[in-house]
């Protein structure tokens, strides 16, 4: 009795012992590809032909211009942007030595602040799920194209995913102590208000936050609660203040602070005139077979940039500024990416759902997902006011990253036995692809 007592533990043992040994393989495989995703932004940062980048002129100036100790002049293409990723490259651009290309050194900027948020959201997600499904997770993110091409290039997108996701992940532990909670809600506030001023979307950031610590705090009384609301807002107001007291002002309108009104005169008439034409409300939301493979019918041999500009710039490049589309290889890699791209997104997806119908989840996920609703609404609502430009993009939605990797990360831990591991084989590997198909160069 005792000996096979004894046996049935060692073999419990030796079982207890290969699963964390599978585990850290899991983790030691995500690590790779995350490397290599690094090691591919380093590459394209220098690699990628200079002002080729998605408005990088636009970009370029506002650097140039607070580099020469003045802010950007607000009737320009992208002047009315917040100056905070402009004003870091600013610095950075004094700082380094002139051996290294300034176009190069911005773009290592977006790709730091890039993998700084997906690292945030890496050491979120380990809170829902296990380590081996964050890592997992975190890899495919970094990899996937809206974040390649966007950390590849310069512009103030990652800058605002950053300080977005470091905000939304203090709101999944808000301490249940009133007063920790308010010194809690300070340094949050704090970190929106710094999104808020790398890009307007950030000031969705910020009224998340303060709803989300207003609702902790709703039973300490509303003095207390109160007061801590009005500390939380004096730090954002003393930051934001002057940029976007500025913007109003130049505007004469309150919501000329978040797109700068009629200030961008180049921007209307660039609207104006772009092609293909007018864009619906579907062609956001639609699966792009057609951008993907169908040649223009502007110019043979090129991919149209919609329909699908959401699904396709997060899974290959709808924007069409990275990827030369006009070489046939190319495209049909592209295609292949965004066929991959299915399995992420019906796992998140699924992983929606069930955080949806679990409370416990529902009460961690809560901020980031109504940040993300809230998000999504507001793009959508672009294209009611201009038909003929691409409001939208992926990569303006890289500040919903956290929501979207708490879906994924969800949708694949809730699977079970051979099926989660192999979601977690078909998300590296998808990931792999993708970092070898943006790899600037390669198929040059």
């Amino acid at each position: 009795m005792s000996r096979a007592r004894g046996e049935d533990t060692r073999g419990v043992t030796r079982a207890g012992a290969a699963a964390p040994a599978r585990e850290r393989a899991w983790l030691v495989a995500a690590a790779l590809v995350a490397a290599a995703a690094l090691l591919a932004r380093l590459h394209n940062a220098f690699a990628y032909p200079p002002l080729h980048d998605y408005d990088a002129a636009g970009h370029a100036l506002n650097v140039f211009a607070l580099y020469q100790g003045r802010l950007p002049d607000p009737h320009s293409w992208s002047g009315f942007h917040p100056p905070l990723y402009y004003a870091l490259g600013a610095l950075l651009w004094h700082a380094l030595p002139e051996a290294i290309p300034v176009h190069a050194a911005l773009r290592i900027l977006s790709a730091a602040a890039g993998f700084g948020a997906i690292a945030i959201a890496w050491r979120a997600l380990r809170r829902v799920v296990s380590p081996a499904d964050a890592a997992v997770v975190a890899a495919l993110v970094a990899c996937a194209p809206v974040v390649a091409i966007a950390t590849s290039m310069l512009g103030n997108e990652t800058s605002c995913a950053l300080f977005t996701t470091a905000a939304l992940a203090r709101t999944m532990r808000i301490p249940d102590d009133p007063r920790a909670a308010r010194r809690h809600g300070s340094v949050s506030a704090l970190l929106a208000a710094l999104a808020a001023l790398s890009k307007s979307t950030g000031l969705v950031a910020l009224g998340v936050v303060g709803l989300a610590y207003a609702w902790r705090l709703r039973r300490a009384g509303v003095s207390f609660a109160m007061r801590a609301m009005l500390a939380m807002g004096g730090v954002a107001l003393v930051l934001l203040l002057p940029q976007y007291g500025r913007l109003a002002i130049e505007t004469r309108s309150p919501l000329g602070v978040i797109s700068g009104g009629q200030l961008a005169d180049q921007a209307g008439n660039e609207m104006s005139v772009q092609p293909p034409g007018e864009r619906h409300l579907a062609d956001y939301v639609s699966f792009p077979v057609a951008a993907l493979v169908a040649p223009s019918k502007d110019a043979p041999g090129m991919v149209q940039s919609v329909p699908g500009p959401l699904y396709a710039g997060t899974w290959a490049d709808a924007q069409g500024a990275f990827l030369p589309t006009q070489v046939s290889v190319v495209r049909d890699a592209a295609a292949g990416a965004a066929l991959l791209g299915l399995v992420p997104t019906l796992l998140a997806i699924a992983g929606l759902v069930r955080i949806l119908r679990r409370s416990e989840l529902r009460a961690v996920a809560a901020t980031p997902l109504v940040f993300a609703a809230l998000l999504f609404a507001a793009f959508l609502a672009q294209t009611w006011v201009v038909p003929r430009y691409t409001a939208v993009k992926a990569s303006y939605l890289l500040s919903a990253l956290l929501p979207a990797a708490l879906a994924l990360a969800v949708g694949v831990a809730e699977a079970s036995g051979r099926w989660r591991t192999l979601w977690r084989a078909a998300l590296l590997a998808t990931a792999a692809y993708m970092t070898f198909l943006t790899w600037y160069g390669w198929w040059t």
